[in-house]
């Protein structure tokens, strides 16, 4: 039997730098009330239908770190923290305000456009983000081969696994978005293709976040 390899990219719960505007990474301050209810709601989902996974990693960032603490126990697996999963990393842009940080930094709004070009200094670019990205959900599928990974990470690090999978380049981002609500889950099932056995990522879910609907937006 040919073993299938799954991926369930989770976001973290609403946090204060999304509804505060903010421009956080080290400097993040965590999920909002509205953000810990997303994930007590996602972890009521999980206790009532209780998934496989087999492992759990998460982002070190602290909204991600909140989001996997609350849900590990119910999953009944240890967090294995991997600092690779980070967001984009803004460099000197972390904790502006962002019209502060467009003034300071111009070149920030023109990173998804000029993927080269670092969105502040000591920061990244869109296109090492993306690479960053795709080592490293490369490297949680070579592992874990067989078996079925939560990942609690970011919007970002959910968009750039559709670059990843697709093997497109960071560019395509110019044109294409692939956005995830707080808490909602996207997978991918690695798996032979009926055709010619050929190893093949597929998207099965993404973007669901069924278990928000009674939540306050």
């Amino acid at each position: 039997m040919t073993l299938q390899t799954t991926l369930t990219l989770i976001r973290h719960g609403e946090s204060y730098a999304n509804i505060e505007g903010i421009v956080e990474c080290y400097t993040c301050r965590g999920l909002t009330e509205r953000g810990i209810a997303q994930v007590q709601s996602l972890n009521a989902r999980f206790q009532s239908s209780p998934p496989q996974f087999d492992v759990l990693y998460a982002s070190t960032l602290l909204r991600a770190r909140m989001t996997a603490e609350i849900l590990a126990p119910t999953l009944g697996l240890t967090i294995a923290w991997e600092d690779d999963l980070h967001e984009l990393r803004v460099g000197d842009a972390d904790g502006l305000p962002y019209h502060a940080v467009t003034e300071r930094y111009p070149q920030f709004d023109r990173g998804i456009i000029d993927v080269h070009t670092r969105v502040a200094p000591n920061g990244e670019s869109w296109n090492e983000f993306t690479a960053r990205c795709a080592r490293t959900l490369h490297t949680i599928a070579t592992d874990h081969r067989g078996k079925h990974v939560a990942i609690v990470c970011h919007g970002g690090v959910i968009e750039a696994s559709f670059l990843w999978a697709l093997d497109l380049s960071a560019g395509a981002r110019t044109r294409v978005a692939f956005p995830a609500r707080n808490t909602a889950m996207s997978t991918w099932v690695e798996r032979a293709s009926p055709h010619d056995h050929r190893r093949e990522w597929q998207l099965t879910r993404h973007n669901d976040a069924t278990h928000l609907d009674e939540v306050i937006h």
